[in-house]
Order: C-alpha cells, then sequence, then structure tokens
C-alpha cells in the first residue's frame, strides 16, 4: 500500500494502529517508571499503575512538576529536531546548545528567559 504523506510516512493502517496502541505504550511506560505516584488519580494510586482513560495522565504530569522549564524546553526541542530526522543523542546535543543560547540572549538583555516549553 503506497505511504501517505499526511501521516508521516506511514500507510493509513499504520497510522490507526499506533493511534489505537499509544495509550497502551504511554500507560505501560508510567507504570514502569512508577508516575502513578506523581498522578492525581485515586485509581492509580491504588492499582499502583496507570490506569488513566487516554494514558497521558500520570506521564503527563511527570512532565509538568518534575521537569524545570528549561528541562520541559530541551525536551521539546530534541523531540521536535528527532521528528526531523536527527538521532538520539545528535538531537538531545543539538537542544541543549539550542536553550543555552536562548537563554544566554535572554540574560544578555537583562530579561528573564520565558516561562513556556515552547522556544523557537
Amino acid at each position: 500500500m503506497p505511504r501517505n504523506p499526511d501521516h508521516r510516512g506511514a500507510t493509513r493502517e499504520e497510522f490507526e494502529r499506533f493511534q489505537r496502541e499509544r495509550p497502551i505504550m504511554l500507560r505501560q511506560i508510567a507504570t514502569i517508571w512508577e508516575l502513578w505516584r506523581l498522578c492525581g488519580r485515586k485509581d492509580c494510586w491504588r492499582v499502583k499503575a496507570c490506569v488513566g482513560p487516554n494514558g497521558d495522565q500520570c506521564s503527563g504530569n511527570f512532565i509538568s512538576t518534575a521537569l524545570s522549564e528549561e528541562e520541559r524546553a530541551t525536551f521539546h526541542e530534541a523531540l521536535r529536531l528527532r521528528r526531523r530526522g536527527a538521532d538520539a543523542n545528535t538531537a538531545w546535543a543539538e537542544a541543549e546548545r539550542k536553550i543555552a543560547r536562548h537563554k544566554a540572549q535572554m540574560e544578555e538583555i537583562g530579561r528573564p528567559p520565558r516561562n513556556d516549553a515552547a522556544i523557537p
């Protein structure tokens, strides 16, 4: 079956399968890392596993509470670079350099760095 450019090279069937498996994968990762400890859902605490409906409740809480703004920005930038084809080590190193440059520029002009995770 031909690739569909709207789904980053995946066929429609592959994309739909990934969409069905994504919540399962996120719940498994959150459970392995015990991110349910950071989750506000009582049922996650009760079973000591992520049981959220879409799988990103526990991992989302982890990213929003356990990481600093700079770490989140680095993480988001590394993901953006990975989507563009960079390997993991290169993406992380380049993301760290970009965030450090941004932070230095902001300090140079006398303003604190922005508090959002999306740094252009």
